[in-house]
């Protein structure tokens, strides 16, 4: 619906995604011209193979090239009236790795014509606390095992997550994982494409209030993109939780989770801290983003880092 709102028929219209059909979709919306920007050469062939079969390899104009590599003649010396993305790309783990995107965005300025359109305009990211049925079991000690006691594997791993790298957002399917969200969702950090990448770091601190009872494993997060203030799209939550807090995430894209502690007892009480703290910053000049999630009564740690491809 967002795609309709800005399409003419004389747009001149660049799409910026790995393997993407929205070029396709551009085309059959009427647009003048379209061009498509391939980095990967397996998208590119792919594309090209259907193209021909839908005989559109000479409507539809492929650029094999990185995105902040084009110049004027690759655009036929056309300003770009409309920049599209889904966003995805193949190197992303992380949700917010395909905030690339926004980089893109700002290498391409040059070549885009007065009152352009980037669509999607914006995203944000959003955070979580929940409780996992049965994912925490990968933090969890396994103490005696058929009979064995790996203690000693038990302490070796406690030890070599203690190490600041290890404590990072991990990427998970969770549609695969049942959860009960303990917290309603928190809308963390905002990112504005119709500008460009900031000089200054965006950075937001703040709590998040446990509203269900439950043991508090991780915070998962995830982003979501606004085509139009109207139109957004999720890659995690897409409905809110259910009375019992029961989420129904994404099946299409994976979700990071921050577990609060390395190892996770599955003795400890029930109950306990009622809040979360957190801190996450954005580093444009690096494209990193450093986050910490704690329980009330966690004692202080420093901002761990995780790397935005």
């Amino acid at each position: 619906a967002g795609v309709f709102e800005v399409l003419k028929p004389d747009s001149v219209c660049l799409c910026v995604s790995d393997g993407s059909l929205l070029s396709v979709l551009a085309h059959h919306l009427g647009v003048e011209q379209v061009f498509t920007v391939e980095s990967s050469a397996a998208s590119h062939k792919l594309l090209r193979k259907i193209f021909k079969a839908n005989h559109l390899e000479d409507k539809i104009n492929i650029i094999e090239k990185r995105p902040e590599l084009l110049t004027s003649e690759d655009l036929k010396s056309r300003k770009v009236s409309l920049l599209l993305g889904e966003p995805f790309f193949t190197t992303s783990l992380l949700p917010w790795h395909s905030l690339y995107f926004w980089y893109v965005r700002t290498a391409v300025d040059q070549h885009l014509g007065p009152g352009a359109v980037v669509m999607p305009q914006a995203a944000s990211l959003h955070a979580v606390v929940v409780e996992f049925r049965d994912l925490w079991r990968i933090r969890s000690p396994c103490g005696d095992c058929e009979g064995f006691d790996v203690h000693i594997m038990d302490d070796m791993i406690k030890r070599a997550l203690d190490f600041r790298e290890s404590r990072e957002a991990e990427p998970h399917p969770l549609w695969e994982y049942p959860c009960r969200s303990l917290s309603e969702p928190r809308q963390i950090l905002a990112f504005d494409f119709r500008q460009l990448v900031p000089p200054r770091p965006l950075c937001a601190e703040g709590t998040m209030e446990l509203r269900r009872p439950g043991r508090s494993h991780a915070a998962v997060l995830w982003m979501e993109y606004h085509l139009t203030p109207e139109c957004t799209l999720s890659t995690g939550l897409l409905e809110p939780a259910d009375p019992e807090g029961g989420c129904c995430w994404n099946p299409h894209c994976k979700q990071a989770v921050y577990f609060f502690s390395p190892v996770l007892d599955p003795r400890a009480p029930l109950g306990g801290p009622q809040t979360v703290s957190y801190v996450v910053e954005f580093h444009p000049g690096t494209g990193d983003i450093t986050m910490e999630f704690r329980l009330a009564d966690t004692p202080d740690s420093p901002l761990l880092g995780n790397k935005v491809a």
